[in-house]
């Protein structure tokens, strides 16, 4: 088992500008200096890292700089979160376009993960149908990135996620056969008991987001 910590608890999460107009562009970035903060991760006994995808787009052009500074921490890339909307049928095709580069660039740097949030909230609410879109994309997006050796994980998400609570858990699981990266902390505060979740999926489980909670706030 390894045991890593994520570099998005050490600055502000934004979403990508380019994102606004070109859904091949959408992305998570953390503000930080993710040099310094890889090397502070380190300093705290962790030998394994999660970056966002905006965070690992920075090192597109010099993906070696990125290497360089996880050997110099002696620490490794072990996974990258990607997030999509999954549910447009006209966006999934460039959706999974920036999930396959993702997978790509991440597993020439040595990472075996990549954790996949998502399933858009529409104006209108969410359909039915929607969790059979969902279901479909996620089993897209597995292929895409197992072509690069990775495992990829769905992990329920809240605020604008279609995938909070457990009953929704329980929908979207139903219809595809993904495995599972549980949040301990979004699991809670959707409502569902943490224990009894990973009790339900444990054979599906491959990784896990081990968050805490304090004052209905999330502890990073």
């Amino acid at each position: 088992m390894k045991l890593g910590y994520m570099t998005n608890a050490f600055g502000l999460l934004v979403g990508s500008g380019g994102g606004v107009t070109s859904v091949k562009d959408i992305r998570y970035e953390t503000i930080c200096d993710d040099s310094e903060v890889i090397k502070r991760i380190a300093g705290h006994g962790f030998k394994s890292i999660e970056l966002f995808d905006g965070n690992l787009e920075r090192f597109v052009s010099d993906p070696d700089k990125l290497k360089k500074i996880l050997i110099d921490n002696n620490v490794s890339l072990l996974g990258v979160y990607v997030g999509a909307n999954y549910i447009y049928r006209d966006a999934l095709e460039d959706e999974l376009w920036h999930i396959e580069r993702t997978a790509k660039i991440a597993s020439s740097l040595g990472a075996s993960h990549v954790v996949l949030g998502g399933g858009a909230v529409r104006a209108s609410g969410i359909k039915d149908e929607d969790y059979d879109l969902l279901a479909k994309g996620l089993d897209n997006a597995r292929e895409v990135v197992q072509k690069h050796g990775l495992v990829a994980s769905y992990h329920p998400h809240l605020g604008g996620s279609m995938v909070e609570t457990p009953e929704q858990i329980d929908k979207l699981f139903a219809l595809t056969s993904i495995p599972f990266c549980p949040d301990i902390a979004h699991i809670a505060v959707g409502g569902g008991d943490p224990l009894e979740i990973v009790k339900k999926y444990y054979d599906r489980i491959k990784y896990v987001h081990l968050k805490d909670l304090m004052n209905g706030e999330f502890c990073l």
